[in-house]
């Protein structure tokens, strides 16, 4: 197959799978990512669980790791907000397995464009690429000021990934910015519930709630921030009028479920969040911690708690204790 004919192909793979955004370049070093995520951490704003920033100068230059590489394609698949107030939430790109999606998309292209003889892998979501940086540069998309890549109807409501190829090829998909579409607006900063985006671009990362929902310790503070989300945080996203038609009706997790499922039930559910220590019990910590901040109980949940209280885990008898308590939970 001639060149055209296999960035055609891989155009039309991509669009049957749902693929919004995608763009290509030659692969080089990201130096600019390098070197925010080098003053991130030496400031001491990068998160806790690290990720990129553990490793600033391997995830700029992929071409370290795979040697053989000579381009890559960034594509991003877009997922709907909910929409609903007083809800414990958890972040619409967990709650939809956006990732699982991303994965299975990343996979029949690199499969596509090893059938037709071109070596390719696919990176995303992991330790060892800027998926920000190869977005912006491939040309998917614009980086807003809350440091989220956006794309043209959808805003930042996309999960991006990418495929490191043995030939740089030309692709592009979707539709793109005219003009600057934060110019003049400030939304996403003001509505961040705990100022983590300190200017345009520049977020504390330790301070966004996503963040703070995955540590292993917390604060008093952070207990209030966090308000009745349970996993991740979608307010920088929706407060963004980029793409706010793509918003569903509030689909509520199964809490009081999740609450009482034995650890193996429970990952099969959210084993794609990430968990510290792969412990579940920072999962009910938040459930519960979600609740009393909402300060009301539906009859499942208050039987949950219950059960809790009589769990052979100190911790999560006192997390249930803590929030019946708070909610004054009658007999």
């Amino acid at each position: 197959m001639i060149q055209r004919d296999l960035e055609r192909g891989l155009v039309e793979l991509l669009v049957d799978h749902g693929v919004v955004a995608a763009g290509s370049a030659a692969l080089g070093p990201l130096h600019f990512d390098a070197h925010q995520a080098r003053l991130r951490v030496a400031a001491g704003e990068a998160s806790a669980a690290h990720f990129t920033f553990r490793n600033p100068e391997r995830a700029s230059a992929l071409v370290n790791s795979y040697p053989w590489a000579r381009g890559y394609i960034s594509i991003a698949l877009a997922y709907a907000t909910s929409q609903g107030d007083g809800v414990a939430s958890v972040a619409a790109y967990a709650a939809q397995n956006r990732y699982d999606d991303l994965r299975r998309v990343l996979l029949s292209a690199t499969e596509f464009l090893g059938h037709e003889g071109v070596r390719a892998v696919s990176v995303y979501d992991a330790n060892h690429a800027f998926d920000k940086g190869l977005a912006r540069r491939g040309g998917v998309g614009f980086v807003g000021r809350h440091s989220l890549v956006m794309v043209p109807k959808f805003g930042a409501r996309v999960v991006l990934g990418s495929i490191v190829t043995a030939k740089e090829l030309n692709v592009s998909l979707g539709q793109h910015f005219r003009v600057d579409p934060c110019r003049g607006c400030r939304r996403c900063i003001d509505a961040c519930p705990t100022a983590a985006i300190v200017a345009p671009g520049r977020v504390i990362a330790n301070r966004c709630i996503a963040d703070v929902l995955q540590r292993e310790s917390w604060s008093r503070d952070d207990r209030r921030s966090v308000g009745v989300r349970v996993y991740g945080c979608d307010t920088c996203i929706d407060a963004c009028p980029v793409g706010w038609r793509s918003r569903l009706p509030v689909e509520e997790a199964p809490l009081a479920r999740w609450l009482v499922a034995d650890d193996e039930h429970l990952l099969m559910e959210v084993g794609n969040w990430y968990i510290p220590r792969r412990d579940t019990y920072f999962v009910r910590r938040n459930i519960a911690n979600a609740l009393r901040n909402r300060g009301s109980l539906t009859l499942a949940e208050r039987g949950a708690l219950a059960r809790l209280c009589l769990s052979d885990d100190r911790r999560l008898r006192r997390e249930a204790l803590r929030t019946l308590l708070a909610i004054r939970w009658g007999p």
